[in-house]
């Protein structure tokens, strides 16, 4: 009951919020942050294209220099971002397991699937990243307008991600192949309830996160 009771009271703190103006200084690195974030990105997209590394063996890597990354960025308190986006792809690959399968990317823990797995851990972590540095052009503490904000960037780089992966990458899951992807991008092979999944996926682990109150890592409440 007790847990259920600070849910409540989470959920009405956040919607008390709404349309209130936003409080909060900005972290004192962040230009310097975002420069590195942009950096880092261009070299994940760099590393992609040359194909040093398998996929999957790359994004295991990728997900474990995320962690050193933020404790020497100091944003220690965006591991808890981390940790909801990687419980959130867990519990999806564990569902949908089955409907994965890439051929060459057969690496598998405990039975998993690891592509998809350390894909969506870190490739939803990445997207509240890169809307975390701008959450501030809101200008306002509205969960409506932040979820908003939030869906508009993941939806586009998910398509995009997507898109790039099945068409210039040739990232194919063979279980799925013979599903129709999206009419507009032919990316997503996937039954209707995963391609629901997929774009659905973003606004959950957004809501999560604000329901557990997890601050944005970039800004630090003002003083009053």
């Amino acid at each position: 009951m007790g847990s259920f009771y600070n849910l409540k009271k989470r959920c009405l703190q956040i919607f008390s919020n709404s349309g209130k103006e936003a409080n909060y200084e900005f972290h004192k690195w962040k230009k310097q942050l975002t420069i590195a974030d942009e950096i880092i990105s261009l070299g994940v997209i760099l590393l992609i294209f040359l194909g040093v590394f398998s996929l999957d063996y790359l994004m295991i890597g990728i997900y474990f220099l995320i962690y050193p990354y933020l404790f020497l960025t100091a944003r220690k308190n965006a591991f808890y971002h981390l940790y909801v986006s990687s419980i959130i792809a867990l519990i999806w690959v564990v569902i949908a397991n089955r409907h994965y399968q890439y051929g060459a990317l057969s690496l598998t823990i405990f039975g998993l699937n690891a592509y998809p797995l350390f894909a969506w851990a870190s490739g939803l972590f990445a997207v509240y990243i890169l809307y975390s540095h701008w959450e501030h052009k809101i200008k306002s503490n509205s969960f409506i307008k932040k979820l908003g904000f939030f869906v508009v960037i993941y939806w586009v780089l998910l398509i995009f991600v997507e898109t790039i992966a099945y068409h210039v990458f040739n990232v194919i899951d063979i279980v799925n192949l013979a599903y129709a992807g999206l009419p507009f991008c032919d990316c997503i092979h996937a039954p209707h309830w995963m391609q629901f999944a997929y774009f659905l996926m973003g606004p959950i682990y957004f809501t999560i996160c604000e329901l557990l109150g997890l601050e944005n890592p970039h800004h630090i409440k003002k003083k009053k």
